[in-house]
């Protein structure tokens, strides 16, 4: 970029264009400002946002885009330029197809000694803008850049420029470009003289690296939190690492699909590292048991997600001996596994509910996806059928997720999945996130003989002429062991007055309000019809409030429908219990 470039003016640029920019940008600012600020407005009285104090604008500007700030209060009056070049404010900036190149360099010369952070996400002419524009030294705040769909290139003079960063914290590279070679990457990355936190991700793309092991006496990495977004091996993987005895976050993705050098992993020691993240396809669990065995650290967080058809993913036994033997101080653990069809059936049920996983608050619970089932162990989260002081059994917490129903389709995977998923662990709630037709639902529920709850998101009475008739002796008789039922949406009076038929010995009904009627004639017909063991009932009604808890109250003991209940509203649900 030549010398007249470089000392643009503001006023050089397209009056027209800048004009219109600014007052758009004024326009997007304003309604921004107003929307976080409108009740403090109104509560002070305050007709102008000229008005506000400058710490109030301090916390707005954290919200908004230095590019936007820049353009909308630059040169207004005397009080919002002396604001802008504060040393307190600093921007956060980020180039979405930002359409001009010129007023993003004129802007980042005028305020390079304030910007905080640059994300180039996907902005036009990235690598031209990379060349006129060379972050260095000068931009003494700078703390944290986010690359992305950079050239091969451009990225090593880019890194080199980067390494006279004074606060330079956090360095996040995407790219679908081919790099075929990381050495020089990693290398000018580790030389950063205060970077924290890297990503380099490259989408998948082939590449090698052949970067040594580090040698004792020359200079480590300050990096804390790696994550690792490509291909490599272990070996490689081992030399990386190596130049991080800081590292505390390890984040792993694409294991080389060809690597079979796991069984002679060198060990590694990390003093620091406390948590390991994985996702890979392409390893089984004896070779990720061998590389957890490898890494001598203090790991007390660990998240896996594993996609490589090997049952022995879900042998609790085996997770529980190399977590007590390598991994003793571990606090976090998280595990999910992806199944494809035609997979290999162990024929033996997962023993995630043995004292050792009810010890540490760890469930097993279970998805199915279109395409896939998706096995999870993770901490136990409070649910929807706990009310108040009820206790978890976690004996009885799996839970079945159904995402996707096929509905007004045959369901010959959706059942093949279900009667594998029961082969491999009881299910005790049920969770079905689409609408789905009765008799698809009596068909899953003649599955799952062992349901305690049932959540729904709706209901029709749709019948599909791929379904044999039901319902079956079977699924009436597991769904009469419902005892707790969620339906997230409710069109008619028929769809609650189904389950009351079906579960007959319900105890807890939640639903929503039926939007044509009121809700004393709702909770009178839901009332009218209940069972002798339902004792809890709880109705979404948005505009819930006390008095309408005083109607509510005053129609109950007008009719004599309840004698001793209690009933109140928590954020829109309304509770009604009794005895």
């Amino acid at each position: 970029m030549d010398h007249t470039k470089r000392t643009l003016s503001f006023n050089q640029l397209s009056e027209e264009n800048t004009k219109k920019l600014r007052s758009n940008i004024i326009l997007l600012v304003t309604y921004k400002l107003f929307f976080f600020l409108g009740e403090l407005l109104d509560e002070l009285r305050i007709s102008s946002i000229e008005n506000l104090s400058n710490e109030l604008f301090h916390e707005i500007f954290d919200y908004l885009d230095g590019i936007d700030i820049y353009l909308a209060f630059s040169n207004l009056n005397h009080r919002f330029q002396q604001l802008l070049t504060s040393s307190s404010i600093l921007y956060k900036i980020k180039l979405i197809h930002f359409s001009s190149n010129e007023i993003f360099m004129f802007i980042c010369e005028q305020i390079k000694h304030q910007i905080y952070s640059i994300n180039f996400q996907i902005p036009v002419h990235l690598n031209q803008l990379l060349t006129s524009i060379i972050i260095d030294s000068s931009f003494n705040c700078l703390q944290s850049l986010v690359i992305e769909d950079i050239q091969p290139d451009k990225l090593i003079p880019f890194l080199i420029n980067i390494n006279s960063l004074p606060q330079l914290f956090s360095l996040d590279i995407r790219t679908v470009h081919v790099i075929g070679d990381l050495n020089n990457i990693y290398q000018l990355i580790f030389a950063l003289p205060t970077l924290k936190y890297n990503k380099l991700y490259l989408y998948g793309n082939e590449c090698s690296m052949s970067i040594p092991m580090a040698v004792t006496g020359k200079q480590f990495s300050t990096i804390e939190y790696l994550q690792i977004g490509h291909y490599y091996t272990f070996d490689e993987l081992s030399a990386l690492i190596s130049y991080t005895p800081k590292l505390r976050h390890l984040n792993l993705s694409h294991i080389n699909q060809d690597d079979s050098d796991i069984e002679t992993m060198l060990p590694i020691s990390l003093e620091y590292l406390t948590s390991i993240s994985m996702y890979t396809n392409y390893i089984n669990f004896d070779e990720f048991e061998i590389f957890i065995q490898n890494i001598y650290s203090k790991v007390k967080n660990l998240y896996v997600t594993f996609s490589y058809q090997d049952i022995t993913f879900l042998d609790a036994y085996r997770w529980e001996q190399l977590i007590l033997q390598y991994l003793p101080q571990l606090k976090k653990f998280s595990l999910k596994y992806y199944e494809h069809r035609h997979s290999i059936d162990s024929g033996e049920q997962t023993q995630f509910n043995s004292s050792f996983w009810i010890e540490q608050k760890l469930i097993f619970n279970v998805e199915i996806h279109e395409y896939k089932i998706l096995y999870l162990v993770c901490p136990y989260r409070k649910r929807w059928y706990e009310y108040k002081n009820s206790t978890v059994d976690y004996l009885k917490s799996t839970q079945l997720t159904i995402k996707y129903v096929f509905s007004g389709e045959p369901a010959d995977n959706l059942f093949m999945y279900i009667k594998r998923i029961v082969n491999i662990v009881q299910i005790y709630h049920l969770d079905i996130q689409q609408q789905i037709s009765i008799d698809r639902l009596m068909q899953i529920i003649h599955l799952l003989p062992d349901l305690i709850t049932l959540k729904i998101n709706s209901l029709t009475f749709y019948r599909s002429y791929f379904n044999k008739e039901l319902p079956t002796t079977c699924s009436i008789e597991h769904a009469s062991k419902i005892k707790k039922v969620y339906i997230e949406k409710t069109e008619t009076i028929e769809e609650i007055y189904f389950f009351l038929n079906v579960c007959l010995y319900m105890e807890f009904l939640n639903v929503e309000c039926i939007h044509s009627m009121s809700i004393e004639l709702f909770l009178r017909d839901i009332l009218n019809k209940i069972n002798k063991d339902l004792r809890l009932l709880c109705i979404y009604v948005s505009k819930a409030d006390d008095n309408m808890i005083k109607r509510l109250k005053e129609m109950i003991d007008n009719q004599k429908i309840l004698s001793n209940y209690t009933i109140h509203h928590e954020l829109g649900n309304i509770y009604l219990q009794w005895i």
